[in-house]
């Protein structure tokens, strides 16, 4: 016999709270509380808990939270979009998908506090490519197309090339249903409430959307904006590979042109590449269909360029800054671990927003969960069959 929602103690609702954050349904999290907690708690009775428990996680219950918020050597903050299923609410048994087929973008964001390498003098630490983007198997997970059958560089074992870069020290996160128009006020509020505009050394490291850029215009202009070099792979990589006949050759085209680019030559690819399209009669301001052989290079010009102030990547490892967005899209992965699935809709909006802030709370390292938790007024968790002011 399951328990009665009254007797949800606050140290089970904390650990209903933390499951359902961590495993993938709330059937499973209920499985979970019986047999190593030895709780009978229904799924519905989790689900109601977990999405109370998200909802309460605003802006306004998190403000002064920490007591130990300092002023970080570095601050980077980052941002990306994911992708969950939705459904609307309200129409009984069965998924009825709102949207196009129930996929919604969701916003992701994190923040994070990080020290500083060693100075080493002003001189950039790393002006050779790093090994990791020079060899043809990484390489082609990255752009998760095959790669060519090359042998690797000679110092690919003896010698290899990275970059280091700042060490993260603590990371909040943020996840939300709502628009960029939305989404980047509260990323500035977590920003100063981490007092990261305080920071000496402060970076916006971001893809190629629009909307990224947009957010660091409206809301963080003093951060250095850097372009997540990761992104500017596929784009050099897929253009390199289209203009040559034969794999290899495409290949070491990829390597000159990509060495540019770390080293701050993106003027000079730019140069080649759009001479590249004129040889070709393409029209770099002109549209190609999809199915055309020469889109990549095209596509790739037009990255580049609009991207091209974001991409001084010496200077940026001179600073000590990070040059890859990869935690952020590491971070996305986390939290598509726990929203996105096969036949895993949620409840728009709410339902959906509430499993996206709990699960932010979980993977923030500032305890923020805990702290929540631990102050919340309690809260019956009863599920009334007549409005409150029925008379």
């Amino acid at each position: 016999m399951g328990l009665d929602s009254r007797e949800i103690t606050p140290e089970l609702t904390s650990a209903i709270a933390f499951l359902a954050s961590e495993i993938r349904s709330f059937g499973r999290t209920a499985v979970a509380l019986r047999r190593m907690l030895k709780q009978g708690v229904s799924t519905s009775t989790v689900r109601r808990i977990a999405e109370e428990v998200g909802l309460e996680l605003t802006e306004e219950a998190l403000d002064g939270g920490d007591p130990e918020v300092v002023v970080p050597q570095a601050a980077v903050v980052s941002c990306d979009g994911g992708r969950i299923r939705t459904r609307q609410p309200g129409h009984g048994r069965g998924v009825h998908p709102s949207g196009e087929n129930g996929w919604r973008e969701t916003k992701n964001a994190s923040l994070e506090r990080m020290t500083l390498p060693d100075p080493g003098g002003g001189e950039d630490p790393c002006p050779d490519l790093p090994t990791t983007f020079r060899t043809a198997a990484r390489v082609a997970k990255i752009t998760e197309k095959p790669g060519p059958n090359v042998d690797p560089p000679p110092d690919a074992e003896t010698q290899r090339v990275r970059y280091a870069g700042p060490q993260r020290l603590l990371r909040t996160v943020l996840a939300s249903m709502a628009s960029s128009e939305d989404f980047g006020p509260m990323m500035e509020r977590e920003a100063r409430r981490r007092r990261f505009f305080e920071s000496p050394r402060r970076a916006f490291v971001g893809d190629g959307l629009p909307w990224n850029w947009t957010i660091w215009r409206k809301h963080f202009r003093s951060f250095v904006p850097i372009l997540d070099f990761i992104h500017a792979i596929h784009y050099v990589f897929n253009a390199a590979m289209c203009l040559a006949s034969e794999a290899a050759d495409g290949w070491h085209a990829y390597v000159r042109s990509i060495t540019l680019c770390w080293q701050g030559h993106v003027d000079e690819v730019i140069r080649e590449w759009t001479d590249a399209c004129r040889h070709r009669g393409i029209d770099v301001e002109g549209k190609l269909p999809d199915d055309d052989p020469h889109k990549a290079l095209l596509d790739a010009v037009r990255y580049l360029k609009n991207n091209r102030s974001r991409m001084d990547y010496p200077r940026y490892r001179r600073l000590g800054l990070p040059v890859t967005s990869s935690p952020m899209e590491s971070l996305v992965k986390q939290i598509n671990l726990r929203v996105k699935g096969t036949e895993m809709f949620w409840d728009d909006p709410d339902g959906a927003e509430a499993i996206l802030r709990l699960r932010a709370a979980s993977l923030s390292d500032d305890g923020r969960l805990d702290r929540h938790l631990a102050t919340r007024p309690g809260c019956p968790f009863v599920r009334r069959t007549t409005p409150a002011n029925a008379t």
